[in-house]
């Protein structure tokens, strides 16, 4: 027995269903209609987006985009101008101070790890490594330049 599924909103397309007033029926089937052409690529009341913009553009349109959906997501688009500047404010400084420590501790700190990480791959610290190295760029050198 094959039960027949079919949308709430909309009629059955075989038979009118006879638990609803022809009424609604009928405004069912105006507006599904008129949702239907609204939608389709023909509709000339609709007005068209330029699809061509220019990377600029698109590029102003993508950071506003970002700077709504961050005030959306934190809750900004409720607060007063004033409240908006502080809150800013404090993203913006602590935001500048880690890119900061980024740029003035960082090298360092990947100079030590990656020191770390030839002593384990290879059992010598990186003096030596750097030692081993110099006498064979110093030997390749002096093969390379031929003394007079």
């Amino acid at each position: 027995m094959a039960t027949e599924m079919q949308s709430f909103y909309t009629p059955a397309t075989t038979h009118i269903s006879s638990h609803a007033p022809a009424a609604v029926d009928e405004l069912i089937t105006k507006y599904s209609s008129t949702i239907a052409t609204s939608t389709s690529p023909g509709a000339s009341h609709l007005p068209m987006k330029n699809p061509r913009r220019n990377i600029l553009q698109r590029f102003a349109d993508r950071i506003l985009l970002e700077y709504y959906r961050y005030e959306v997501t934190f809750g900004l688009y409720v607060m007063t101008p004033g409240e908006k500047l502080v809150a800013n404010t404090f993203v913006i400084v602590v935001l500048s101070l880690l890119f900061w420590a980024l740029l003035v501790y960082f090298p360092a700190l990947l100079y030590q790890k990656l020191s770390r990480l030839v002593w384990l791959l290879t059992g010598h610290s990186s003096e030596e490594m750097s030692a081993a190295l110099g006498i064979l760029d110093s030997h390749v050198n002096s093969i390379s330049t031929p003394s007079s």
